[in-house]
């Protein structure tokens, strides 16, 4: 059942233009699902260890199937019903021998997990079946409007499902889904519904796919864009949307992207908590070219301030000892270290760890001497972190240059320009440089 066909004439010719990029990577993707063991194939035949092809069972066969269905509901009420009973079905295998032509339930057991997939398919199939059923019975009747509004409930879900499963086509049709219904009334419960699934499935891909192909993220975060210019009066789901794909924007490296979601909640929802929430992230977007505010308690005791190395340049490295990125990048940061000692270039940590005994560990293993900014207060650690959560830092590792005025070069750069950033910054002489103590 396709929505766009529920209004006669308009719906069969809605051109699609609300996807972004969704629509053309989704084919492509879904199939490495596919190939990856995530979906599988899907039948209307019981499954059976039997080894005949006939859909008469012999004699004595044994089949392996979900418990028997009720018979075919009649009516939209009755369909939903039936949609809510297939919802909460135990995923329980019924055995049964067939003798003289009789069936005997023989007993349960728990599905396998490949029984288990093919039945949920089996089942997210049957219920677009009768919401599609039930949205085309109704789509005219302002009196059905909650029965419709569930049917759109559970469809949109099924279909959304089915696709995380690999199957691009109900991937599509959502898409198509959601643009019909909000065509066909902005402002319904039905299109934020639908708009929002969209947005599921792209943060569900992003989270599964984004470390193998980027575009998963940005579609993401296009679609969370998307969901909040077309629904602005959802302020919370939107906003949380435009969060959460910010965030996964710069866990895969697109700050670009995730600038364009922090400044859409910042414009859309100013004077809001969730502007609020990000206020600390957009100073640190905003933190390049601005002088840089950091100070806090060391782990050994003293008391780090950036006012005191004034006239040094200066890296700034936020990490965890439990980040296997800053793990891989420690021979680089050794070799800087190395390279440029106090005080042409001065280097300071600050932990996000939330056991001390985690931070000594790991510095004693990798000989680190650089300053920690490590806060006693256990209130205070991990993302409490004061100086995390001023500069809204939730990724480690994460680094920061700092140019000998006290003025923020880069913020971040990356590990692999970090070399070369840096030997741009060091421009006093190492001679003329030893001469002068550093700060302790």
């Amino acid at each position: 059942m396709r929505l766009s066909g529920m209004d006669t004439g308009t719906m069969n010719n809605m051109r699609l233009n609300c996807t972004g990029t969704l629509l053309r990577i989704l084919p492509g993707l879904l199939g490495v699902l596919i190939l990856a063991g995530c979906g599988g194939g899907t039948t209307d035949e019981p499954v059976s260890t039997g080894s005949t092809n006939s859909t008469t069972p012999p004699p004595a066969s044994i089949e392996t199937r979900p418990a028997a269905s009720e018979p075919e509901p009649q009516g939209p009420a009755a369909r939903i019903a039936e949609i809510a009973r297939l919802r909460t079905l135990p995923d329980t295998v019924v055995e049964v021998r067939y003798e003289n032509g009789q069936r005997v339930e023989t007993g349960r057991r728990d599905a396998t997990p490949e029984e288990l997939v093919a039945e949920q398919k089996q089942r997210l199939e049957r219920i677009v079946e009768l919401a599609g059923m039930v949205i085309k019975e109704i789509h005219d009747d302002p009196q059905g409007e909650q029965i419709f509004n569930n049917a759109v409930h559970y469809l949109t879900d099924a279909r959304m499902q089915l696709a995380i499963l690999g199957d691009a086509e109900e991937a599509q049709q959502l898409t198509q889904d959601a643009e019909a219904l909000f065509q066909r009334d902005a402002t319904s419960f039905a299109a934020v519904e639908s708009g929002h699934k969209v947005v599921q499935l792209a943060e569900s891909m992003a989270a599964r796919f984004g470390a193998q192909n980027r575009d998963w993220v940005r579609e993401y975060a296009n679609q969370a864009q998307q969901f909040a210019r077309r629904f602005p009066q959802e302020d919370g789901r939107t906003a949380v949307s435009l969060i959460a794909a910010g965030r996964k924007c710069e866990q895969y490296g697109l700050p670009d992207d995730a600038r364009t979601c922090y400044l859409q909640v910042e414009q859309q929802f100013s004077g809001s908590v969730f502007a609020a929430q990000i206020a600390g992230i957009l100073r640190r977007l905003r933190l390049e070219g601005q002088p840089l505010e950091l100070a806090g308690p060391t782990i050994d005791g003293g008391f780090f301030s950036v006012d005191k190395f004034a006239g040094r340049p200066m890296l700034v490295v936020f990490w965890a000892a439990g980040s296997e990125p800053f793990r891989r990048d420690m021979a680089v940061l050794k070799q800087v270290s190395e390279q440029y000692k106090e005080p042409q270039l001065t280097i300071v940590g600050v932990c996000l760890d939330e056991q001390e005994s985690s931070v000594d560990k790991f510095l004693e293993e990798y000989d680190v001497s650089w300053r920690q900014i490590f806060f006693t207060d256990p209130g205070q650690r991990a993302g409490r972190n004061p100086v995390a959560r001023y500069y809204g830092v939730h990724v480690t590792p994460t680094y920061w240059l700092v140019d000998d005025k006290g003025v923020v070069a880069a913020a971040p750069v990356s590990i692999a320009e970090l070399p070369a950033r840096v030997a741009q910054l060091v421009k006093a002489p190492a001679a003329q440089s030893a001469s002068s103590p550093a700060p302790q």
